[in-house]
């Protein structure tokens, strides 16, 4: 049965589906992208509208997302994936069936008015089954066209003003001439049309009564305020500053106009002003705080948060910005309570789940960052950094896979975090889609050339292309900019080796890797490595010796294949633990002769 034969002929929704497709069929992809939303906002699990929503979008990354979410939503779905296939985002799968080119449609026949009985002809020569054919034919030239001449530009992935995060792959790139520009990317839908949904981070803090004549004045200003035109808002406010001189809360929304406008130092003696007049207005102290990080972004702001948090134990914003201040200023636990106090006031704070997820994650809380962040996201789908952080939840909690999706999100709306390419490469490689890595780095080495983690991430990109000589000078590059950045070191191994050099693999990972190594994890990588070298090698000895120190190690600290491979190796079943208690010390005979 194909999709739109699925469609129940009494649901309301399903009616408004078929305007949306009608609407498609006429070319009015506006229409029917207004009535796909709409339908998305009040079922969001409905892979149907995200699969025609997918052709009713702007950009070639939107129609990944909507196809992907349809796959999600149903994994055998064979539009969702034949459309994925057709965009590069799937390999291809001859169980697929192509584009149906005459399916008549169940729906259809129960719309059409009914004819009188006719003599039978010829199917083509109907009337309705020509229709059909032409319909069903042309839609398959519009998948085409949509599908098939559209290729998925490169995703990125930013950080969060947070380190990142170590996983088992590395990150390197090759220096190989002038490297392609960003490409101009086409400006997408904003997701508050896209999902239909709108979000307020900072709501009104209070709308104080004024006299009636200048009542108006400072409704009009709120109005300006909340429709985004700062510029009418201040205009109308400062009316009633004229006839109020005194009123502490018109300064704090001129204030906050400037603060939208970006235009920080007048936002910071406008909150300044307000607090000359009523030094115990809580939110001109947040809105100085907020305007000062940007004119200062080196001061000290724990007084004004503090203050505004001290005239106003219910400032659900202030306990959130507070605790993002904390935050990035090494106090996650701070941070952590600061959040946990605004979601005691607002349970609905998607802000404050975004906060309190990427403390989480500065502490190593894992799981419960992720069940945060996937909050975060769930009460606000259109608060874009939301993606960001359950991106880097998943990559801390291991489910690499799942990032992909989220930082495609996050990166279609925040196209300008270029170091979000970085990190979007190391999970591409995770993966093992090296190409999008490939792709994804070039764009971030464009505006950071002089990365060495950027480098060797594009090394592991060569390396799973099976192109070890442009990995081998990537790696240089890396070594060349940091020559203590273990992940070069071995990269540059795994090149030689890859070449056919084990020798030189051996060499490189004995005497320059291995010395850098801090972490258990890279001594897992380096005893690994070694291992498989000298077992090329035919130093079976030497290799026996390095299998038993890389299972001296926790199993935390390596892939589970690498302690079944090094079992396999001694003759020892998995199941059984080994006695192995002495010290490794390096001997001559490890060496060999390159």
């Amino acid at each position: 049965m194909s999709d739109e034969e699925s469609l129940s002929e009494g649901s309301g929704q399903n009616v408004l589906l078929h305007e949306a497709i009608e609407a498609l069929r006429k070319g009015d992809r506006v229409r029917a992208r207004e009535i796909l939303t709409r339908l998305l906002k009040t079922d969001q699990a409905n892979p149907m509208c995200w699969i025609w929503l997918s052709t009713a979008v702007d950009t070639p990354k939107e129609r990944l997302y909507c196809l992907q979410t349809a796959l999600q939503l149903d994994p055998q779905n064979a539009a969702a994936k034949r459309g994925l296939t057709l965009l590069g985002g799937l390999a291809p799968d001859e169980a697929v069936p192509p584009f149906p080119l005459n399916h008549p449609r169940s729906w259809e026949e129960k719309l059409s008015i009914p004819q009188e009985p006719k003599a039978e002809r010829h199917a083509v020569g109907r009337p309705l089954a020509r229709l059909l054919v032409i319909v069903a034919t042309s839609l398959a030239v519009i998948a085409v066209a949509y599908f098939g001449f559209l290729s998925p530009n490169a995703f990125a992935l930013a950080l969060f003003n947070q380190g990142p995060r170590r996983m088992f792959v590395t990150i390197t790139f090759t220096p190989t001439g002038p490297l392609n520009s960003i490409p101009t990317l086409p400006q997408p839908t904003p997701l508050e049309v896209l999902l239909h949904t709108d979000y307020t981070p900072t709501p009104l803090y209070v709308v104080t009564e004024h006299p009636i004549e200048t009542e108006s004045s400072f409704n009009a200003g709120l109005r300006f305020f909340k429709a985004g035109d700062y510029d009418n808002a201040i205009s109308m406010f400062q009316q009633v500053l004229n006839a109020e001189p005194k009123a502490a809360d018109v300064y704090y929304y001129i204030g906050e106009s400037y603060r939208m406008k970006k235009n920080y130092s007048k936002a910071r003696d406008t909150f300044q002003a307000a607090i000359n007049v009523n030094p115990n207005f809580a939110p001109a102290y947040l809105g100085r705080a907020l305007a000062t990080s940007h004119t200062n972004p080196d001061a000290d702001l724990s007084n004004d948060f503090d203050a505004a948090v001290s005239l106003d134990p219910h400032f659900i914003a202030a306990y959130i910005e507070r605790g993002a201040y904390r935050r990035t200023h090494n106090d996650p636990n701070g941070a952590i309570a600061d959040e946990n106090t605004a979601l005691e006031l607002n349970p609905d704070s998607a802000l404050a789940y975004l906060y309190l997820a990427s403390a989480q994650l500065d502490l190593g809380q894992n799981e419960t960052a992720l069940e945060s962040a996937l909050k975060a996201n769930q009460i606000d789908l259109t608060l874009v950094p939301a993606y960001l952080v359950l991106a880097q939840a998943y990559i801390a909690n291991d489910q690499i896979d799942k990032a992909t999706g989220a930082l495609q999100m996050y990166t279609v709306y925040s196209p300008e975090d270029v170091d979000a390419y970085l990190t979007l490469a190391q999970v591409y490689n995770a993966i093992g889609q090296y190409q999008q890595a490939l792709n994804s780095i070039n764009l971030y080495l464009n505006a950071n050339p002089r990365d060495p983690k950027a480098y060797t991430q594009r090394g592991l990109s060569y390396l799973g292309m099976d192109n070890a000589s442009l990995a081998e000078i990537d790696f240089k590059a890396a070594a060349a900019l940091d020559p203590k950045y273990f992940d070069a070191a071995l990269g540059l191994a795994r090149a030689y080796y890859a070449e056919g050099h084990p020798n030189n693999a051996y060499i490189q990972a004995n005497l320059t890797a291995e010395p850098l190594t801090k972490t258990e994890n890279q001594k897992a990588q380096v005893y690994y490595w070694e291992a498989t070298f000298l077992e090329k090698m035919g130093s079976h000895g030497a290799a026996i010796e390095t299998w038993k120190h890389l299972l001296l190690l926790s199993a935390d600290a390596m892939p589970e294949e690498w302690r079944n491979e090094a079992f396999l190796h001694l003759g020892i079943k998995p199941s059984s633990t080994p006695t192995l208690r002495y010290t490794r010390t390096p001997t001559p005979s490890k060496t060999p002769t390159p």
